[in-house]
């Protein structure tokens, strides 16, 4: 066989193990389908959000997909964030979750833990209900979990607060980094409960 010939084969042989390896590692990857294969998952506006399912401080599991059907409000935050902490004391997340629980909001708080969150189930339940050792609070009424499986970074949690809002059908719907507005939040809420 010539040289010529070998050199071509070698590199063709190349390209499709480098295209095979591009594929596996895509497929691999949880957030690029979901379980039918047949939609993708990621984390921009109208894409399915990432499934998870987490238990909640009181041992309930939480599952998103349950949630079908519903609008759902993930806040990532900490108990010990200085900016989540004005949240809970300005009344906002409850004033949103008191305004649609009713109408089909569920909500969930997940700690992230860390220097500004804990790894303690007392201490997150506490902040949710307003009994932190940084002030009180009016309580909160919905979910609060701790992320012990790696959700925040599934989620490219880069800061705290941290907000998706998640449609009836699954898919994100608006994302909110920092604090946010109840005017922000109701808008977003009223224009995707419908």
């Amino acid at each position: 066989m010539r040289r010529d010939t070998r050199n071509l084969i070698m590199a063709i042989t190349a390209l499709i193990l480098a295209f095979a390896i591009a594929i596996g590692f895509v497929l691999a990857q949880p957030w690029a389908y979901n379980s039918s294969g047949s939609e993708i998952v990621g984390l921009a506006i109208g894409q399915l959000a990432p499934e998870f399912t987490i238990q909640d401080v009181n041992g309930t599991r939480w599952n998103l997909s349950a949630y079908r059907g519903q609008v759902a409000l993930i806040d990532f935050m900490g108990s010990n964030c200085p900016t989540c902490i004005h949240e809970m004391r300005d009344g906002t997340l409850q004033a949103i979750y008191g305004a649609y629980a009713a109408r089909g909001l569920e909500m969930i708080s997940i700690d992230i833990g860390g220097p500004l969150g804990t790894e303690n189930e007392l201490h997150a339940w506490q902040f949710l209900k307003g009994q932190s050792p940084h002030g009180t609070w009016e309580p909160g009424g919905w979910i609060i979990a701790l992320d012990n499986q790696g959700l925040a970074p599934a989620y490219l949690v880069s800061g705290i607060p941290l907000k998706y809002l998640i449609d009836r059908t699954g898919r994100i719907a608006m994302k909110w980094p920092g604090t946010v507005a109840y005017s922000d939040l109701s808008t977003a809420i009223e224009a995707t409960l419908g």
